[in-house]
């Protein structure tokens, strides 16, 4: 107690405490609030204006201090010039943004050092334990003095003027004092030694550990490059690649060194120092782990190209790698209302996102002006049914046209003319990109989503997913929900955080946003729900699957690490009389004396490529797959030896058999179901076991009259007859965006010319497809230009108020009120005759 009184009794001391929480504060400030270029940079002058206040006050007492060997106010100084230096880096970045552990590490040291002031009072273990932080900031502060060695020279020069530029020398002064701080303390016992010894030991282990095990990652790398170049394999050699490495945190850093991470380069001419060179759609970042593996291991020797295709197979990272017009990198996402109507008797819900993205930015100029590009993950059957742009304060709805017109006219008003558009397109995989621009310096855009998507059954529940994106980054946004029933319900489960409206058929939550959260409630069946439109009704029905004979001789397991062995073994035994193969280097049959060596090679391979092409008899053939949510999409392998071959086989062949044993399927499969490439079922093992034995297997049941949502286990049905709708629009807006779908098929992969039909079929139901797309322009001139029109017979952008839905209580009592008020008006206009 008698030194934390004197140290707090210490004027100097006490002055050097107040201005580091003072200057902390200063230096978080645009962590809490939005600030511009101007009022960063004069943070900075006020965090350099608190450290050289701290300096002179230290001159000014210097022969106090001497007297009595304070070194701890020397500390307080340096802890000072540390915050100013990282405040400066945002003006002149030396340093890309660090990463968490290490930002944090650094918190803990300059902690540590305040605590070094008190080292005489605390209990030996606690000494031990700041003594061996010691020996870890040594190293830190050691590693940062040899990362700014380049910039020593300028620094030096510099520093005439205002001594800006000695920030350059804090992480050298660190650490120097470091070792005289650790003197001090062990002078009177060098046991102390001992410990900073620990800590430095522990943190060059670690360095040694990483090292190794990025250059273990650097050789599988570069073995699966050799190993693709050396079979000549029909696929790219990065998709082997993406089999091949692990999946872990250091596989993702090599993939992303230079890119996102900063690494050394020699075309910087220096022998440390280097930025990345591309915007990869990530927050660059500086990761002393990365700098030194990548320095002392090297990288390997994989293309950048080819590494991002890597980062998108293995990481789904292809919203990161979207090619842009214009920069995005000041863009935040600010604000998401999102709003919901369920239809429990229909099996369905329409969601829209209202999403409000702010640019940062405050400098004006030539280029004040940044595009928004986010990319919308959906519920598979589902699409988007809705578009709209606020263009100077005014919401403007999205026109539908064919994908072709929509990029053309973006491209060139976004490319060359600088104005207002918006466009969303239809990606693989459940995915859209929504496009807005501009979004100028220091103001914000507002855009709305509109998603029409089926519940998924579950064990006798529906669930309703949220709709999640990724776009310009949403850590700070905020976000209201309501949703809202069209009829009441029962046991219904949400998160805590929803509060229940007056009426009970609404919910609504606010606060931070969040991307994962389910609804779930009772299923009611499917009752009272079509929609007429057109002279078609569109009705519903559950799904049933409906069995048939089926020669199944052949059977292709498609193994990979998302098996388990029980599972491959149980599935070999499900096939006693049935030849059963897998692909390793070509396809090779399965039997007791190799089903060892064949597992030991396939089950650790991240996802497997079935090629489809290789099937020898595919009317008797069946692929058993199970798989990870992450492979290459159809458009990453479209010019490979792999992809042709499997186009050319899809134009010659009818439909393949695929049972999954999973839950969710890779991208590849997934689009190849989509394009309804498979006569699909799935199941548990029991079920594949009934299939192989009685040799039987689901119906393809889907016609131009029918369509099947396999995970909503629905049938919307189209039969031509006028009715009165008893349900929403929706239903029309999926029927035929799954028709389209189901019409495409294979065609969209092997280029056949698209039929006018289903062109007519995507505007008249206002839904994205493959061959159309949403766009908001600025004028009618710009519509004309491009030659998009609105079309007049179609359902047009869906609403949350859509046709057909039956009106809610408040709303009959105004059609009540309204249609009195008419009979009124009638009544005392009526012509009097025979007057």
């Amino acid at each position: 107690m008698y030194l934390l009184k004197k140290r707090l009794n210490d004027n100097i001391y006490r002055a050097g405490l107040g201005f580091i929480v003072i200057s902390l504060f200063l230096f978080c400030l645009p962590f809490i609030a939005t600030i511009d270029e101007q009022t960063e940079f004069g943070l900075f002058v006020l965090n350099f204006s608190l450290t050289g206040t701290y300096f002179l006050i230290r001159v000014v007492n210097r022969k106090q201090i001497e007297k009595e060997n304070k070194i701890h106010h020397l500390f307080l100084l340096l802890i000072l010039f540390l915050i100013s230096a990282y405040s400066l880096n945002r003006e002149m970045s030396v340093f890309e943004n660090s990463v968490s552990w290490f930002a944090g590490l650094l918190i803990l040291l300059c902690c540590n050092y305040v605590a070094f002031a008190f080292f005489e009072s605390m209990p030996q273990w606690a000494r031990h334990l700041i003594s061996c932080i010691n020996g870890v900031g040594f190293i830190a502060f050691l590693y940062l003095a040899i990362y700014l060695l380049p910039l020593s020279p300028v620094g030096l020069i510099g520093s005439f003027l205002l001594g800006v530029s000695l920030h350059v020398f804090v992480p050298l002064l660190f650490t120097i004092y470091t070792l005289i701080l650790q003197n001090r303390a062990a002078v009177n016992s060098p046991k102390y030694w001992i410990s900073f010894s620990a800590g430095l030991l522990a943190v060059l282990s670690v360095i040694v550990i990483y090292l190794i095990q990025w250059s273990n990652t650097s050789k599988e790398i570069n073995s699966a490059l050799y190993e693709a170049g050396k079979k000549q394999t029909e696929l790219p050699a990065w998709t082997v690649v993406s089999q091949k490495i692990p999946r872990n945190n250091i596989s993702k850093k090599i993939l992303k060194a230079g890119l996102v991470y900063s690494v050394p380069e020699s075309e910087n001419f220096n022998f440390f120092w280097g930025l990345p060179g591309r915007n990869f759609g990530e927050e660059r970042k500086h990761d002393p782990l990365v700098m030194m593996a990548a320095f002392f291991v090297g990288k390997p020797a994989i293309a950048e190209e080819d590494r991002i295709k890597v980062l998108e197979s293995m990481y789904g990272m292809r919203h990161e790698a979207e090619q842009r017009l214009w920069s995005g990198d000041h863009l935040y996402t600010s604000f998401v209302n999102t709003e919901i109507k369920l239809w429990p008797q229909c099996n369905i819900a329409y969601t829209e996102k209202t999403i409000t993205v702010t640019n940062d930015e405050n400098i004006r100029g030539w280029n004040n002006q940044e595009e928004a590009i986010y990319t919308f993950y959906m519920p598979e059957g589902s699409v988007v049914t809705s578009l709209s742009l606020w263009v100077q304060g005014k919401e403007e709805k999205g026109i539908l046209t064919t994908k072709a017109l929509a990029d053309s006219a973006y491209q060139a008003i976004v490319g060359v003319e600088r104005r207002d558009p918006s466009v969303v397109r239809w990606q693989e995989g459940n995915t859209v990109s929504v496009r807005v621009f501009p979004v100028i310096n220091g103001e914000s855009r507002m855009f709305k989503l509109g998603i029409t998507a089926p519940l998924e059954r579950v064990n006798g529940k529906l669930r309703y997913e949220n709709i999640y994106f990724k776009g310009p980054a949403y850590d700070k946004a905020k976000e209201n929900i309501l949703v809202d029933f069209e009829q009441p319900v029962n046991d219904f489960k949400v998160p805590a955080s929803f509060v229940s409206m007056a009426d009970n058929q609404s919910y609504k939550k606010q606060g931070k946003y969040s991307s994962e959260w389910t609804l779930q409630l009772n299923d009611p069946g499917l009752s009272n729900c079509s929609f007429g439109f057109g002279g078609n009704k569109y009705s519903l029905s559950t799904y049933h699957r409906m069995l048939s004979s089926a020669q199944l001789d052949n059977v292709y397991l498609d193994v990979n690490n998302a098996w388990s062995k029980e599972e491959y073994n149980n599935v070999l035994g499900f096939m006693s009389e049935k030849n059963a193969f897998v692909y390793l280097d070509g396809i090779i049959k399965v039997d007791e004396e190799n089903k060892e060596m064949v597992w030991g090679k396939l089950k650790n391979q991240q996802f497997s490529l079935f090629p489809i092409y290789q099937i020898a008899n595919p009317d008797q053939s069946l692929i058993i797959t199970k798989s990870s949510p992450f492979s290459p999409n159809l458009d990453d392998l479209n010019e490979s030896g792999f992809m042709q071959k499997t186009k050319q086989f899809l134009a010659r062949n009818k439909k393949i058999k695929l049972f999954n044993i999973g839950g969710e399927l890779t991208p590849y499969l997934k689009s190849l179901k989509e394009m309804r490439v498979f006569q699909y079922d799935a199941g548990d093992l029991n079920m594949l076991q009934t299939v192989l034995q009685k040799n039987q297997f689901a119906d393809d049941l889907e016609n131009d009259n029918q369509v099947i949502i396999h995970r909503s286990e629905m049938v919307i049905n189209k039969t031509r007859e006028d009715t009165e709708s008893s349900g929403p629009d929706h239903l029309m807006r999926l029927f035929s965006y799954n028709h389209i779908m189901q019409k495409l098929g294979k065609d969209l992969l092997i280029n056949r010319p698209i039929e006018d039909s289903l062109v007519l079929e995507a505007r008249q139901a206002y839904v994205v497809t493959p061959v159309s797309s949403l766009i908001v322009l600025e004028t009618q001139k710009d519509y004309d230009r491009f030659n998009i029109k609105e079309s007049g017979d179609s359902l047009k952008n869906a609403t949350l108020k859509s046709k057909g839905a039956v009106p809610e209580p408040h709303e009959w009592v105004l059609i009540i009120l309204a249609a009195i008020s008419l009979l009124i008006v009638i009544r005392k206009n009526k012509p009097q005759f025979g007057a």
